[in-house]
C-alpha cells in the first residue's frame, strides 16, 4: 500500500477523532449550562428548563391533567425578566445559583451593589416565581418585565381574565390556558401590584404575555404563583367519566384576543375565534352557553365579566347609526339609505345574526350575573339593536329580511347575511330567524325583569308571531326537514344541511314529535352516506352545494361543502337529545369525547393543531376521511359539543333556559 495513502488515512482517523471528541464535549457543556426543573404530580405534569448562563427559561410545559404532555414546549422564544431605564433596554450580568434541585436563583448585578434576584422554584403542585431586590434600585432600573414569548403555532397559549383596563391591560388572578395541556392560574403576594399585557402579530404568527412590575422606592419583593386549575363537575351533571374526558377541552372555548385581528385596544380581553384570530359578533351566543354552564373558571376568574366585556364591545363600538353591528372586529357596518338598501357596499359587513347574537349574549350575561343595574342603563341601547331586525321584517309576516337577495349567483363574493358566510343566502333566512327568535324571546325576559311589562309583551309577540310564520316558509315537503334560505326570487334553497331543523328543535320553533320526524328522516340520509368518522362530529351537509348557491366555493366534503366543522354537531346533538333520539346521539357524543380525551395531533388537540392560519390546513373543519380542512388551526367553537354533553341532562337545561324557549 502507498504510504501517503496510509498516512493521509491516519491523518483522517486522528481529525474524525478530535472533532468526534469536540462535539462531545460541546454536547456536555450545552447540558451543563440547562437547569432542568420539574414535578410530577396528580395534579401537575411541568418540565422546564433554565440557563445557566443567562436569566432565562428556555423550555417550559405543563399538563394539568394527569397526562404526559408536559414535553411540549410552549415558548417560542426564553422567558425572560427584562430591566429598563429611562424608556431603554438596561442588560446587566446575571449569576445563576441552584440551592437545591428544585430551586435556580438568579442575580442579577446593577451598579453600587444593588442587585435584583429572580427566584423560581418547582414544587409538587405550582411553579413559584420571586423578584426581590436589595434596597432602592429606582436610580438603576425603573421597571421590569417578566416576558413570555409563546409559540401558538404549537399550542395557541392565551390569557383568560375578568379584569381589564380602558388600555387594554389586565389585572391578576389571570389564566394562562394552553389548550388541551392544561391551564395555570397566576395570582401575586407582595409589592408592587402587578399589571399584564398580551400582544401578538397574526402574519408573524407569535403571542407574548407580559407582567409588568413598577419599581417602588422601597424596594420590591414580588411572589407570583402558577397553579394547575382542575374544574370541578358542574352541579346537576353526575357521568364522572364523561367530565373527565371532556374537561380538558373545556377552556379551549375561551379565548380573548390580544388585538392581532382588528379593532384598537378595546378589543383586546374579548372572546375571539383565537387569540391571534377574529372577534365575531355572530356567534356570541356559544359564549352564553359556557358562561351559563360554567360560570367559575378559578378563583378571582370568571366567565360573566367576559361575556360583558364582549357585549359592550359589539355595542359601543362597532354598531352604526342605523342599528346593525359588525360581523368581525376589523369591518364596518353596512349603511343603509331611507328604503333600507345600501348606499355604500365598499368594506361594509351586512351579516343580519349579530344583532340577534349580541342580545342573546346581553340575556346571558344579566341571566348569570343577576346585574340588573347594568341592564337599567343598557335597556335603551338592546331596544336600539332590536330594533333594527324589527324594521327589516319588510313584509309585515313577522320574519325578517336579510339585505341579500339570496337569488342563485346573485353577488359577487364577501357579502354574508350570517356566520355560515361561504353560502349565497339571503331573503328570508331560516338560521337568522332562528336566532332572533331566541333573542326576542330574552329580550322580552328582559323587559319583564325590569318590570316593564309593555315592552315585555311587545317582545312576545314578536317572537310568537316569527314562530306562526316560520315552518311553512322553510319546509321542504321534499326532504322532509327545513330549507336553509328562502330567496327573494321565492326560491326555497336545502343544502341538505341539518343545521336550520336542528336549531329550531333546539330553540323550541319546532314541536318534538315533528321536530323527531325530521331528524330521523335526516339520520337516515346520513347513514345512506356511508359517513362513519362520528370522532369527527358530522358534516355540515350531506351532498355538493350548486356552485351558485356558494359565495366562495369548495370541492364536496371541504370547508362549508360538506366538511366535518365539529361545532355544527352540537346542535344536531341538542336537537337528537330534546326529541329522544338519545342513543343515535351518544354514538356521535362518544365517539368525539375519546377523541377529545385521547388526542390526535402532537399538541395533544383532537380538533386543534395550533394557529395554522392557512386554508386546508386547519383541525377546526375535517374532511370525511379525517384531514385537516380548515384555516384556523383553533377555533373556539369547535368544542360547543362539550355543551351539549351537559344540556343532555333535562335538569340542567331547565336550570339553565327554564321557559325561554
Amino acid at each position: 500500500m502507498n504510504r501517503t495513502f496510509v498516512l493521509s488515512i491516519m491523518v483522517c482517523f486522528v481529525l474524525a477523532s478530535g472533532f468526534a471528541l469536540a462535539a462531545a464535549e460541546d454536547a456536555n457543556k450545552t447540558a451543563t449550562q440547562s437547569i432542568p426543573l420539574s414535578c410530577a404530580s396528580p395534579s401537575l405534569q411541568l418540565n422546564l428548563e433554565a440557563e445557566r448562563s443567562s436569566a432565562r427559561i428556555t423550555r417550559l410545559g405543563w399538563d394539568t391533567e394527569g397526562g404526559n404532555r408536559a414535553k411540549v414546549n410552549l415558548l417560542k422564544a426564553p422567558v425572560e425578566l427584562r430591566l429598563f431605564h429611562g424608556g431603554r433596554a438596561v442588560n446587566v450580568p446575571a449569576h445563576a445559583e441552584t440551592p437545591n434541585p428544585e430551586t435556580v436563583r438568579y442575580g442579577l448585578s446593577l451598579s453600587d451593589n444593588k442587585q435584583i434576584a429572580w427566584e423560581i422554584g418547582v414544587q409538587t403542585d405550582r411553579l413559584r416565581m420571586r423578584v426581590t431586590s436589595n434596597g432602592d434600585i429606582a436610580q438603576n432600573v425603573d421597571r421590569l418585565e417578566l416576558v413570555f414569548p409563546f409559540e401558538p403555532t404549537t399550542a395557541v397559549t392565551c390569557v383568560i381574565a375578568d379584569n381589564w383596563t380602558a388600555d387594554g391591560k389586565f389585572a391578576l388572578p389571570a389564566i394562562l390556558s394552553a389548550p388541551d395541556l392544561g391551564q395555570m392560574l397566576v395570582t401575586q403576594t407582595g409589592q408592587p401590584a402587578l399589571t399584564g399585557k398580551i400582544d401578538g402579530s397574526r402574519s408573524e404568527k407569535w403571542v407574548t404575555v407580559t407582567l409588568e412590575f413598577p419599581v417602588l422606592a422601597q424596594g420590591m419583593d414580588t411572589s407570583l404563583e402558577f397553579t394547575p386549575i382542575l374544574l370541578p363537575k358542574p352541579a346537576g351533571f353526575t357521568n364522572e367519566q364523561q367530565w373527565k374526558a371532556a374537561r380538558r377541552g373545556w377552556f379551549n372555548m375561551v379565548q380573548l384576543s390580544c388585538g392581532a385581528s382588528g379593532g384598537s385596544k378595546d378589543v383586546i380581553g374579548t372572546w375571539a375565534n383565537n387569540v391571534l384570530s377574529d372577534p365575531v359578533s355572530s356567534v356570541l351566543y356559544m359564549l352564553v352557553d359556557a358562561t351559563l354552564l360554567v360560570p367559575e373558571l378559578a378563583p378571582g376568574v370568571s366567565m360573566p365579566p367576559i361575556l360583558r366585556r364582549t357585549v359592550e364591545y359589539w355595542i359601543d363600538h362597532k354598531t352604526n347609526g342605523d342599528g346593525l353591528i359588525a360581523y368581525t372586529a376589523l369591518g364596518t357596518p353596512g349603511k343603509e339609505d331611507s328604503g333600507g338598501r345600501d348606499f355604500d357596499t365598499a368594506n361594509m359587513q351586512n351579516v343580519m345574526d349579530a344583532n340577534p347574537s349580541v342580545l342573546i349574549g346581553a340575556w346571558g350575561y344579566v341571566k348569570a350575573s343577576g346585574d340588573t343595574e347594568w341592564l337599567k342603563g343598557r335597556i335603551k341601547d338592546l331596544e336600539f339593536v332590536s330594533a333594527y331586525l324589527e324594521r327589516h321584517d319588510t313584509d309585515g309576516d313577522g320574519l325578517i329580511e336579510s339585505k341579500q337577495s339570496g337569488n342563485n349567483g346573485s353577488r359577487p363574493p364577501r357579502d354574508p347575511d350570517c356566520a355560515w358566510d361561504c353560502y349565497n343566502s339571503g331573503h328570508k333566512n331560516a338560521y337568522v330567524n332562528i336566532m332572533a327568535y331566541r333573542a326576542w324571546r330574552g329580550l322580552a325576559e328582559l323587559e319583564g325583569r325590569l318590570g316593564r311589562t309593555e315592552q315585555e309583551r311587545t317582545y312576545r309577540e314578536k317572537a310568537d308571531k316569527l314562530k306562526a310564520a316560520f315552518l311553512p316558509v322553510f319546509y321542504n315537503a321534499e326532504t322532509g326537514w327545513l330549507g336553509f334560505w328562502r330567496s327573494r326570487d321565492g326560491v326555497l334553497h336545502d343544502i341538505w344541511s341539518d343545521a336550520a331543523t336542528s336549531y329550531a328543535i333546539s330553540y323550541g320553533l319546532i314541536e318534538k314529535a315533528k321536530g323527531k320526524e325530521m331528524l330521523e328522516r335526516y339520520w337516515h340520509a346520513l347513514k345512506e352516506t356511508g359517513f362513519t368518522r362520528f370522532d369527527l362530529g358530522t358534516p355540515i351537509c350531506l351532498r355538493p352545494i350548486p356552485r351558485e348557491e356558494m359565495e366562495v366555493y369548495f370541492d364536496f366534503k371541504q370547508f362549508l361543502n360538506g366538511g366535518c366543522c365539529v361545532s355544527n354537531t352540537s346542535y344536531l346533538l341538542n336537537a337528537m337529545y330534546t326529541v329522544g333520539m338519545t342513543a343515535e346521539a351518544d354514538s356521535i357524543l362518544d365517539a368525539m369525547l375519546k377523541r377529545q380525551r385521547d388526542g390526535v395531533f402532537k399538541n395533544g388537540g383532537g380538533f386543534q393543531n395550533g394557529f395554522v392560519d392557512h386554508m386546508g390546513q386547519g383541525a377546526e373543519v375535517f374532511d370525511w376521511d379525517g384531514n385537516p380542512a380548515g384555516y384556523e388551526g383553533h377555533l373556539v367553537y369547535c368544542w360547543a359539543f362539550l355543551h351539549s354533553m351537559l344540556l343532555k341532562e333535562p335538569a340542567l337545561r331547565e336550570s339553565i333556559y327554564g321557559n325561554l324557549f
